[in-house]
């Protein structure tokens, strides 16, 4: 009796007292075997968990790990500029931020643009408020054949007050924007990934549309330059 009580008691809790009905069933004692116990539990509380509508997911570590290298391996080309160089610090940050020792597999070049605009014009006909944009292309190449795998481009803007202090005000466009190059990096580096998801997976034969693509596409990965 105890045994049948124990697992009816489980499969009668609904979605919203699923929590409380799982502190009932370990606070009962019956005599049933610890380990025989432990997994009518672990089912019962799946199959509950199952009728809610819940899925059980299961973190992919090799995966994790694998765009993890990938983004390690990424070399960013040397431009001359302050700007570009913050942005390629940042960049370096979100891609290896783990610093893992890596060999080169891709080159990043990278175009960037920087304009400042005022959203807001005093009596005196000066700005008060000024917008800074930053537009960024970027470049995906396997550093080996220089076969281009990906490109895409990322638009960040801010806004900043102009005082009459023009160190304040330098100080708040410095401000915004580092905040920009930072968030314009991630924007990036989302995009890399999902980049060489797809380029991975038509890599290995599984196209979105196979009757455009199958036989036309040549793995850039792998490509050699004549």
């Amino acid at each position: 009796m105890c045994k049948q009580n124990y697992v009816s008691g489980i499969f009668r809790a609904s979605c919203f007292v699923l929590r409380a009905s799982w502190l009932k069933i370990i606070e009962a004692r019956c005599t049933m075997h610890d380990a025989r116990k432990s997994r009518i539990l672990a089912l019962a509380t799946l199959l509950a968990i199952s009728a809610c509508g819940f899925q059980v997911i299961y973190a992919d570590e090799n995966n994790k790990d694998s765009h993890a290298n990938e983004l390690a391996s990424v070399r960013i080309q040397k431009n001359h500029g302050r700007l570009t160089q913050e942005i390629r610090n940042s960049l370096y940050d979100v891609l290896n931020p783990d610093h893992l020792k890596t060999e080169a597999k891709y080159i990043l070049i990278l175009e960037v643009r920087r304009a400042v605009s005022s959203t807001f014009i005093t009596s005196t006909g000066a700005s008060g408020r000024n917008k800074v944009t930053l537009e960024i292309n970027y470049t995906l190449k396997n550093l080996e054949n220089a076969a281009m795998i990906s490109n895409g481009a990322t638009s960040v803007n801010d806004n900043y007050d102009v005082s009459s202090n023009r160190y304040g005000t330098y100080t708040a466009e410095e401000y915004v924007q580092n905040n920009l190059t930072k968030i314009a990096a991630q924007n990036i580096r989302n995009s890399l990934v999902n980049d060489l998801i797809e380029i991975r997976k038509k890599c290995d034969g599984k196209f979105d549309n196979e009757k455009e693509e199958k036989g036309k596409f040549v793995c850039p990965l792998t490509q050699i330059r004549h």
